[in-house]
């Protein structure tokens, strides 16, 4: 989480050796912004998901993949 890898970048400090905090007690990685480029990712991504709904070979798959559309739509919606 302290790299930019996942896109956190968060500034994450240990304290007595064994105990992590936000360096920043006002950052958040729940308020980090979408950029353009993730809203559409999860558009695409919505889209597809709804491509594989009522398809009983993927059943099983389209339970999760149902869930993961779920929030993602919530993601797009909050930001």
């Amino acid at each position: 989480m302290r790299s930019d890898k996942l896109g956190y970048n968060a500034p994450i400090e240990v304290y007595d050796q064994k105990y992590y905090r936000y360096a920043d007690p006002d950052y958040s990685i729940t308020e980090l912004p979408l950029t353009a480029d993730d809203f559409k990712l999860i558009t695409k991504a919505v889209k597809m998901l709804g491509k594989t709904e009522g398809k009983p070979e993927l059943q099983q798959m389209g339970r999760v993949l149902a869930r993961v559309k779920k929030r993602l739509t919530a993601i797009l919606n909050y930001g």
